[in-house]
């Protein structure tokens, strides 16, 4: 029997479910954070931009890697690159926000 047909230990998943939920919200909660920055008019500084800008980038690639836990071994690595694009389209994104402003 080859060990990929096994079913193995749900740990991974879990942890990677909890940690994508943590990091997931500190992600959103940058992500807001740089959007309200950028669009808002209560930073006058552009402090919530800069960092949440950066912290949201930062944040963003450690849930590009964690979520691709969640998912069954055999589809990890689809879903890495569904998850690492999409950190790409995001930073792409934010970074431009950030330079235009």
């Amino acid at each position: 029997m080859d060990h990929r047909d096994s079913p193995g230990s749900p740990a991974p998943r879990i942890i990677g479910g909890v940690l994508s939920v943590l990091v997931g919200l500190v992600f959103l909660w940058m992500l807001v954070a740089a959007l309200v920055g950028r669009f808002g008019s209560g930073d006058p500084r552009g402090y919530g931009l800069i960092f949440g800008t950066f912290l949201a980038l930062v944040t963003g690639l450690i849930l590009s890697v964690t979520l691709p836990l969640v998912f069954p071994r055999a589809k990890r690595s689809r879903a890495f690159v569904w998850t690492l694009g999409g950190y790409v389209v995001v930073a792409v994104i934010l970074i431009i926000l950030l330079t235009t402003a």
